[in-house]
């Protein structure tokens, strides 16, 4: 079943999302009316979001995303005692969030996270988790050489597709992106990724990339686990001159081509509560 903004408002209000709220963010949802979260987490849930912000919005984008992707975990019927690996999590802490609160603080978070600021971030903001969690700083593209084979039932790709992408065209460039502070650097990396693109040769590195990270996971997943894939962007990104929007839109549709033709032992079953355009779930096979 789809996401239901209410239920997520609701957890976010006086539920398992607000207890795991840092003490700052906890006294700004106390101070925003049930309305004000309540058109947060609608907003939150379209894609692309739209271009007018509530005034909860950006305080709530992560908490509502990880409500999100609570309903994708109950509608693929995951165990509640998950294990979850995620690649890319970068600061953002909506699947950490999601399998803590799917889980009752059961559960197990690892992420792979390049970038070492990112990481630094994302800590503190997983420190009311009470399920084991870790952070592994490396390439998503290595993680076997740090996990076991078939310890995990989901892998999570939240909105890491275009991390993944990015680093693949920025790196041959000369940009560190394991030590650099990210967000002055990824228009940089963004504007690459555009030019790539439309000079058809996007698929040279990136591909590579994004196939040998979905083949790790597919290893780190047990059989009949799944890898889970969700992208989204701003509306208002469609008048920025410098921003490739078509592109953006488009990059689960070009990752599901690129994954159905690696060979993988996985099968596509996206459940039909989930936008194709944003969102995909394979299945591992064998």
């Amino acid at each position: 079943m789809p996401a239901d903004a209410a239920v997520i408002a609701e957890s976010i209000r006086h539920g398992a999302l607000w207890g795991l709220l840092p003490d700052a963010l906890q006294q700004q949802v106390a101070g925003f009316s049930e309305q004000e979260v309540l058109e947060s987490c609608r907003h939150v849930l379209v894609r692309p979001h739209p271009l007018e912000v509530p005034v909860a919005g950006m305080a709530l984008l992560n908490p509502a995303l990880a409500g999100s992707w609570l309903a994708v975990f109950a509608d693929l019927g995951l165990p509640r005692e998950l294990a979850v690996y995620e690649p890319c999590a970068g600061s953002s802490e909506p699947i950490a969030l999601a399998t803590e609160v799917y889980s009752g603080g059961q559960g197990r978070y690892v992420t792979l996270n390049l970038n070492q600021r990112l990481a630094a971030e994302l800590r503190p903001k997983l420190a009311r988790l009470r399920g084991d969690w870790q952070i592994i700083d490396d390439y998503a593209q290595l993680a076997g050489q740090h996990l076991a084979p078939g310890s995990f039932d989901v892998a999570c790709f939240h909105h890491a597709v275009n991390d993944l992408v990015q680093t693949a065209v920025a790196e041959p460039r000369g940009m560190d992106t394991r030590s650099l502070e990210w967000w002055s650097h990824e228009r940089q990396m963004i504007e690459w990724l555009a030019e790539e693109f439309e000079a058809g040769e996007l698929a040279l590195r990136a591909r590579p990339a994004l196939v040998a990270a979905v083949a790790q996971a597919a290893t780190l997943v047990r059989p009949g686990g799944w890898l889970i894939f969700d992208h989204w962007t701003w509306e208002r990104y469609r008048q920025v001159d410098w921003f490739p929007f078509g592109l953006f839109t488009e990059l689960i549709p070009l990752a599901r081509g690129w994954i159905a033709a690696a060979g993988l032992p996985l099968r596509e079953a996206t459940p039909a509560s989930l936008d194709p355009q944003w969102w995909m779930a394979w299945q591992r096979t064998a």
